[in-house]
């Protein structure tokens, strides 16, 4: 009975973004950020990239289609 539980939790965007906010916060003032510089607002928007990207690892587009190419 564990598991809906848990899957439910996962499924609620506004709870995860807030998780993810938590960690990058902690993550930013432990390597020394202070919160509202613009030091810190770096650091947070570089969680966030690293985080796009990763995200893009796991899930790599594959596409198929035709085409037609014309060289001039």
């Amino acid at each position: 009975m564990a598991l809906p539980i848990a899957l439910g939790a996962c499924s609620d965007p506004a709870a995860e973004q807030a998780r993810l906010d938590a960690i990058d916060h902690q993550n930013c003032v432990d390597l020394g950020f202070k919160p509202e510089t613009e030091a810190y607002g770096n650091c947070r928007l570089k969680m966030k990239e690293i985080r796009a990207k990763e995200e893009g690892n796991r899930s790599p587009n594959v596409g198929f289609g035709v085409g037609i190419g014309v060289g001039l």
